[in-house]
């Protein structure tokens, strides 16, 4: 497993966030109003299951 690094990624209406680029849940767009991409660790969110997995 892996240590979640920044940038971590979250869907605003998610209480999840992603760090793996490959996770399949991370839906990240630039474009994407409701996704937010921040280089501080989310502390109300948790990690992915996916992402853990890493």
């Amino acid at each position: 497993m892996s240590t979640p690094k920044s940038p971590y990624y979250y869907k605003k209406d998610s209480d999840t966030y992603h760090w793996e680029i490959s996770c399949s849940k991370n839906n990240y767009s630039p474009s994407n109003p409701d996704w937010v991409k921040t280089t501080t660790r989310p502390s109300s969110r948790e990690e992915c299951d996916e992402c853990k997995a890493k």
